[in-house]
């Protein structure tokens, strides 16, 4: 999905020494989710399912504002 694609370039760019750290350990989980739960989740980070990747959901959609 190209919007996720775009959302989630975004949050590896400015996350890159981060994530080079070992940070944002549950983005591999967070990935391996299907596209259009993903989606629903990026949209409402609240959503339904979503507790365990809340906060890196709400970092990655934070730099899409």
């Amino acid at each position: 999905m190209k919007e996720l694609d775009v959302l989630l370039e975004r949050f590896l760019e400015r996350q890159e020494d981060s994530l080079a750290r070992g940070g944002w350990p549950e983005l591999e989980a967070l990935l391996d989710t299907e596209d259009d739960q993903l989606w629903e989740w990026m949209r409402d980070p609240s959503a339904s399912g979503s507790e365990p990747y809340r906060r890196l959901l709400e970092s990655i959609c934070d730099g899409s504002r």
